[in-house]
């Protein structure tokens, strides 16, 4: 997670070195073509949609230079034409900027989304053509980062939209209501589980904090994380002394698999909570998996979305400054 308070916040998907690579990229070509490589031997070369700007001389700093790129990353771009772009040529066009956004100062960056948006205003195909290019960039699977952010402003401009009708519209209005009722800072939604034992529970986060992994016994990242939480002593002492609830959850599952599931279950540790939660994955923002959710004592979300590493010092980085206080 990028913790800088003057940053927008990003979850990275990126290895360091290619993150590293294309950061150096985008600060120092011009006209730039990003190759899609399928094979060491065997590149896709994309024709850039149009120039990509280079900053002046005198920006020498990372953050400098990236705020100009906010400023004027689609100064040669006509959001006036009313014609389809090349989507893989937007969508690459798109993977330079949100690589400078994610060094960028968080105003400069929320207000180059802003500016791009009202140029986009009244033309529905390109509207839904950069929303297309921000899902693949700031929020779905390939995305090499992640912002919430960045990316609510595209789903909003869609959805209020009149010209774009409803069943274009349908996936980014999900999307949009699945953002919105897990934002962190809003109460963690309703779940029911089915328990080890086979009974149904509605759960509810009563510990100081509440950890909840979604993912599968059987996954072999659940394993490692289930390794790394066993590992840190320090978390099982949270848990132990109840202050801090561990809960693990499968969301994606069919009640033709409860049974095999339930028995995988014994395979947890027995103070964590496990359940089947049928129809979860309609209802939480799972982007990895496992997935990890914190929720606080006002049974409020805090982070989502991390992976183990994250979510343990998350948890560490919590109950030292609550020590502190």
């Amino acid at each position: 997670m990028w913790h800088k308070s003057n940053m927008i916040k990003f979850t990275s998907t990126l290895s360091p070195m290619r993150f590293k690579h294309l950061a150096g990229c985008v600060l120092i070509a011009g006209a730039l073509s990003m190759p899609l490589c399928s094979s060491a031997q065997n590149q896709i070369i994309i024709e850039p949609l149009f120039e990509y700007p280079t900053p002046p001389d005198d920006y020498d700093d990372l953050t400098g230079r990236s705020d100009y790129l906010m400023d004027h990353f689609w100064d040669s771009f006509d959001c006036s034409s009313t014609a389809a772009v090349d989507q893989n040529a937007l969508n690459d066009a798109f993977m330079v900027y949100t690589t400078a956004m994610r060094y960028a100062n968080r105003d400069k960056a929320l207000a180059s989304v802003d500016a791009l948006i009202k140029k986009l205003k009244g033309n529905p195909v390109l509207m839904l053509q950069f929303a297309k290019s921000a899902e693949e960039n700031l929020f779905g699977p390939r995305a090499s980062i992640w912002s919430d952010e960045a990316y609510l402003p595209f789903l909003q401009a869609v959805v209020a939209d009149k010209k774009i009708s409803d069943t274009r519209k349908q996936r980014y209005a999900m999307q949009l209501d699945m953002l919105k009722r897990n934002a962190p800072g809003r109460k963690f939604p309703d779940m029911r589980l089915v328990l080890r034992n086979g009974r149904q529970k509605d759960f509810q986060p009563s510990a100081r904090l509440t950890l909840v992994e979604f993912g599968n016994p059987g996954c072999d990242d659940c394993q490692f994380a289930r390794t790394k939480l066993e590992m840190a002593t320090d978390i099982g002492d949270m848990i132990e002394a109840g202050d801090l609830e561990m809960v693990f959850v499968v969301a994606d599952a069919v009640p033709e698999e409860q049974s095999e599931l339930l028995e995988s279950f014994k395979e947890l540790p027995e103070r964590w909570t496990a359940g089947i939660c049928y129809g979860g994955d309609d209802i939480f923002d799972l982007r990895n998996t496992p997935s990890f959710y914190l929720i606080g004592p006002d049974k409020k979300i805090i982070a989502k979305n991390m992976d183990v590493t994250t979510a343990v010092n998350e948890v560490r980085r919590i109950k030292e400054t609550s020590r502190k206080k």
